[in-house]
């Protein structure tokens, strides 16, 4: 019996452990997320940083009025939690540009404020003001913006497609072996540059002409880069050559325009066949190197510019004054003229 007993004890503790297992088991108790970790003076302070370059939107000027007055309007929005004062820095030595005067007032946290600039230009708008915009919280500078270029933008655009064809041969002339080779590099006599290129006789955008070392050469489309640039040298590779540019102005009236290039090396302007500027040079291109003014006829106007090229970097800017956003281009008279 007592051998019976203790099986029997046995069994009925197999039995409860079994129906233990079979026990769903107890429930857990939910662990709270974590708190997100507070940013950083460091992230907060860059992260306004980044909203505070996008703060400021410049209107684009619509019209420069006949007697030079120009208003330029931008808005600042205030990402902060504190005020901040807008500051503009002002240096027209050296420029056309007369008598600045500017309205401005604080901007509370979240709210937005609107400046505006009145100035005068004379006879020429470029080089533009050395001009900059500031904010401030009135202990330190908070960010900067470049703004005028923005604003003036659409009323002295750069022509930035053209009808491009070359290269041409540079025909240097025979020298003496003592001759100084910048003489006739660059200010020597050089056919394809004081002489005619066919385009300059007559532009066929379907044409065909015998280029550089005999290389038949055609017209092809070139925009510039976002700098307003027309690289002539990605499309002519070779030295010591000439290339023509064509495009055209659409003017709804007769009258006369006033123009700015740049050129790497020396340029020549021609509008509707007329010779209306030309620079012998050797340098560099950047915009607004060399002004002047030329009769644009009511209807379509050629443009077409020759540039002399020797080594290195090969291209040039062209920039039309449109003061009251009249004037039209296109690759094509027959074309609808773009903006």
């Amino acid at each position: 019996m007592k051998k019976i007993g203790v099986l029997l004890a046995l069994l009925l503790v197999v039995g409860c452990d079994e129906e233990a297992k079979r026990q769903p088991p107890p429930p857990v108790a939910p662990v709270a997320p974590a708190a997100p970790a507070a940013p950083s003076p460091e992230a907060l302070a860059a992260a306004q940083a980044e909203a505070l370059k996008n703060a400021l939107t410049v209107d684009p000027v619509e019209a420069i009025a006949k007697d030079g007055r120009v208003v330029i309007r931008a808005h600042l929005k205030n990402p902060t939690a504190g005020e901040i004062r807008p500051v503009l820095s002002w240096d027209g030595q050296g420029t056309w540009w007369q008598g600045e005067k500017a309205t401005m007032s604080p901007v509370p946290p979240g709210g937005e404020g609107t400046i505006e600039v009145q100035a005068k230009i004379g006879d020429r708008v470029y080089p533009l003001p050395r001009a900059r915009l500031e904010a401030t919280d009135g202990k330190q500078k908070l960010c900067g913006w470049e703004f005028i270029a923005r604003a003036m933008a659409p009323v002295t655009p750069l022509v930035r497609e053209w009808n491009v064809v070359g290269p041409f041969d540079f025909s240097l002339p025979r020298k003496p072996a003592d001759e100084n080779e910048a003489t006739v590099l660059y200010l020597g006599m050089l056919s394809a540059w004081d002489g005619l290129l066919p385009p300059e006789k007559g532009v066929s955008l379907a044409a065909a002409y015998p280029g550089k070392e005999g290389h038949s050469v055609r017209w092809q489309t070139l925009k510039a880069d976002p700098s307003g640039l027309v690289n002539v040298g990605a499309l002519c590779r070779a030295p010591y050559a000439a290339a023509c540019a064509a495009a055209y102005i659409y003017s709804p009236a007769a009258g006369a325009v006033r123009f700015s290039v740049g050129s790497d090396d020396s340029i020549r302007v021609r509008i509707n066949g007329k010779e209306v500027w030309k620079k012998h040079a050797a340098r560099s291109a950047a915009a607004d190197q060399d002004a002047f003014s030329a009769d644009l006829k009511e209807g379509w106007n050629e443009v077409l510019v020759k540039l002399a090229h020797r080594t290195g970097e090969w291209g040039f800017y062209f920039r039309v004054i449109n003061p009251e956003r009249q004037l039209k281009f296109a690759l094509r008279p027959d074309a609808a003229p773009a903006e």
